[in-house]
């Protein structure tokens, strides 16, 4: 028998998975590298933007804030003031209307009344010019008043239901009623008082 020998070499195929394998990986890392040098690109201008607009917010607020403390002391003072105020012309009003109603004359009517600061603005209506006269006497006897001043005076004629045309005989005959505004001066030793039984 005669051996086999053959001198040369083995040819073998190489196998082309490790090239594949690691151009595949190469591929992936640079899709990786891309993806992360995108993601710095965009937050580092993100981050520009928003240092800018965060910069815009911490101006705005000092000038808020500036504004706000401006107010609170306007306001401070303006209720200050206003407190105050009302300490220095408190004063009980119920004894002034019963006055100022109980005061008025028969078929006359109060419609309304405005207190000031050592003042009330009495409005009413009336009947006659007599009336009004009376109750002006009655105002400067009473003892919740000083001084009592009418204001002005006007006239108005009652219309009640349908409106009717008057002849100029029976305008004549009608009497208008008479709105007065008052200004009644308070007495504040009488009111501090109270009421004489």
């Amino acid at each position: 028998m005669v051996p086999d020998i053959n001198l040369l070499p083995q040819l073998e195929k190489k196998t082309a998975s490790p090239k594949l394998f690691y151009s595949l990986l190469m591929v992936l890392v640079a899709l990786i590298v891309a993806y992360l040098l995108f993601l710095f690109f965009t937050s580092k201008s993100n981050l520009t933007h928003l240092a800018a607009e965060e910069q815009t917010l911490t101006t705005q607020l000092e000038q808020l804030q500036q504004e706000l403390d401006t107010r609170q002391t306007i306001d401070q003072g303006s209720i200050e003031k206003s407190v105050s105020f009302i300490q220095s012309v408190s004063y009980p009003v119920t004894p002034l209307i019963d006055e100022s109603k109980t005061l008025l004359p028969t078929n006359a009517y109060l419609r309304s009344y405005i207190f000031g600061e050592n003042t009330v603005n009495i409005e009413a209506d009336f009947e006659t010019m007599a009336d009004i006269s009376k109750y002006v006497e009655r105002l400067l006897m009473s003892s919740y008043f000083t001084d009592a001043q009418i204001n002005t005076v006007s006239n108005f004629d009652i219309e009640l239901g349908v409106q009717r045309e008057l002849t100029p005989e029976q305008k004549f005959k009608e009497v208008p009623r008479y709105s007065v505004s008052i200004t009644a001066t308070i007495d504040f030793m009488y009111l501090a008082g109270g009421r004489r039984s």
